[in-house]
């Protein structure tokens, strides 16, 4: 899911439409949402409910399906055969590599924003577990 502010003129024209997300060819809707910054980067952010509280927080306003694609840290049956059971680490450089083979990466930027200690990600996550069944 693709999420961008609903004050941003670049983007008005794609709200309620879907793109196809190309690993698993499944179409995923464009909705906006005013947690989008307009400032930052793109101004269109990727949205994984399961992810994390500010995701998962958009996923219960706009009713997104929670699709969890790991257990236990490797990957589970809800990604492609090729993907089934990696580390989540060795999955995230297959499908780089994928996207780069099917000519899909302009570029890849890693950005930090900001250093979270273990005990806040624990504590997002098991939000998200309590709240969800996850």
């Amino acid at each position: 899911m693709f999420a961008v502010n609903p004050n941003d003129e670049r983007y008005k024209d794609l709200i309620g439409k879907k793109v196809k997300l190309p690993i698993v060819g499944r179409e995923i809707p464009i909705f906006a949402d005013e947690y989008v910054d307009m400032e930052f980067g793109t101004g269109a952010v990727k949205v994984t409910p399961a992810h994390d509280v500010n995701d998962y927080g958009m996923g219960q306003r706009h009713k997104l399906e929670i699709v969890n694609i790991l257990s236990d840290a490797t990957t589970n049956k809800n990604v492609p055969d090729w993907l089934q059971g990696l580390d989540r680490f060795e999955a995230r450089k297959k499908v780089v590599e994928w996207f780069e083979q099917n000519g899909l990466m302009e570029r890849l930027k890693i950005t930090r924003i900001r250093s979270v200690t273990r005990k806040e990600v624990l504590f997002q996550l098991s939000r998200i577990s309590l709240n969800n069944g996850l």
